[in-house]
């Protein structure tokens, strides 16, 4: 499937993904997690997104929008992921996956135009996440937290969230990390990859990473960055009265996937996919 194909059919803020993907699907159904376009170290656990009519915007901390700014007093759980870092995601043609690449650059603050443009003799493009981690709050302890809080209506910056119709205020309860992205190149079914590796080579030791050649017909390239750069992030629900004050943190009733292992958590998309942020 081509990249106009996939985007025809979802929402403006997906890269919809295949829903048998090996990587996307375990991210999306297992944790509830939504994939960003574009890695940021920025979205981290009590990060908001505010949601309204499909579309997504990362808005920053939460300890700001509160009445009274004292701090939470809850850290989040760090684990590894070993099930994520051993998946590879499912093949892509490359105008997509070159789509996808760039967002992965963008993310590491690496230009994109060398490297992209000598990928043409490519077909297809896989992406893995290598020593992937999470960090996650317990939704229980969350709640504890935020007893008795209030969101403040005297913040610009939370107006709106009481305008009609309102915003969804999400909140993020954990992130999937990595400092390091492999992407796969293979060529078409029988064919050798007819890409110039050594020059690929220079380009990308040029930007920190590193070229393996696996087969005549693949090639990865592996990416790293000095930061843990978020690849997807979980949310819940916040739900307040008119005066800001914080009442619930309901499960997502209208779950947009085929799967209940996570539940509580708000997918931002109807499958597997990749978020691009709004503003």
């Amino acid at each position: 499937m081509r990249a106009a194909d996939i985007n025809a059919r979802s929402p403006r803020t997906t890269i919809a993904l295949c829903r048998e993907d090996p990587l996307v699907s375990l991210v999306h159904d297992l944790f509830g997690a939504n994939i960003v376009r574009v890695p940021d170290a920025r979205v981290q656990p009590l990060s908001v997104v505010v949601h309204r009519g499909g579309r997504s915007f990362f808005r920053g901390s939460l300890l700001p929008l509160l009445a009274d700014a004292r701090p939470l007093g809850i850290r989040p759980e760090e684990s590894d992921l070993t099930d994520i870092s051993g998946r590879r995601s499912r093949r892509v043609t490359l105008d997509l996956g070159v789509h996808i690449l760039r967002g992965f650059l963008q993310g590491l603050g690496l230009p994109h135009a060398d490297l992209t443009a000598g990928l043409e003799g490519a077909a297809y493009l896989s992406f893995a996440f290598p020593s992937a981690r999470r960090l996650a709050l317990d939704i229980n302890s969350l709640g504890w937290a935020l007893a008795e809080r209030r969101i403040d209506r005297g913040n610009p910056a939370a107006a709106i969230l009481f305008e009609q119709p309102r915003y969804e205020l999400l909140l993020v309860d954990s992130v999937l990390t990595s400092r390091q992205i492999a992407v796969v190149l293979s060529g078409a079914r029988g064919q050798r990859l007819n890409i110039d590796v050594a020059a690929l080579r220079q380009t990308l030791t040029e930007l920190g990473g590193s070229v393996g050649a696996t087969s005549d017909r693949d090639i990865e390239l592996n990416l790293s960055s000095e930061a843990d750069l978020t690849f997807a992030f979980s949310c819940v629900r916040l739900t307040f009265d008119a005066e800001g004050a914080i009442l619930a943190i309901p499960p997502d009733h209208d779950t947009r996937t085929l799967s209940d292992l996570a539940p509580d958590r708000v997918r931002l998309s109807d499958g597997p996919g990749l978020l691009v942020w709004d503003g």
